[in-house]
Parts: structure tokens; C-alpha cells; sequence
């Protein structure tokens, strides 16, 4: 039995949770980027961490 309840607990962190925006601009996760452009990137209404980070990173650093 404790090899299905691990095996559930392990495949839970693949799905990142989504923030409201709002709250990714506020927080330490997204405390490397100038906010005012960030705000302005991100205009969708949630996003996992990775997700924000990405988009910031591509439009910031000149990614595709």
C-alpha cells in the first residue's frame, strides 16, 4: 500500500501550482525582474513560477 501512496505523491510536483499575477509580481520568486516590465509582459491572469520566469526571460533577454 505505501508504494501507491508514494508513487501518487511523486508525480504531484510535475503539476506547478498557478498564481494570479498579481501575486507573481509581488513575490521574491519574481524579485529579479523590474516589476512596471513584468507587469506589462505578463498578461495573462495565472501562471506556475516557471511559466512567468519564461516568458520574462524571453522577452527580457531577447529569446525567440
Amino acid at each position: 500500500m505505501s508504494k501507491t501512496s508514494k508513487g501518487a505523491a511523486a508525480e504531484q510536483p510535475k503539476e506547478e501550482k498557478k498564481y494570479p499575477t498579481s501575486k507573481l509580481l509581488k513575490s521574491k520568486h519574481l524579485a529579479g525582474y523590474q516589476r512596471d516590465f513584468a507587469k506589462v509582459i505578463l498578461t495573462e491572469p495565472e501562471y506556475t513560477i516557471s511559466e512567468a520566469r519564461a516568458v520574462l526571460d524571453r522577452v527580457l533577454k531577447g529569446g525567440d
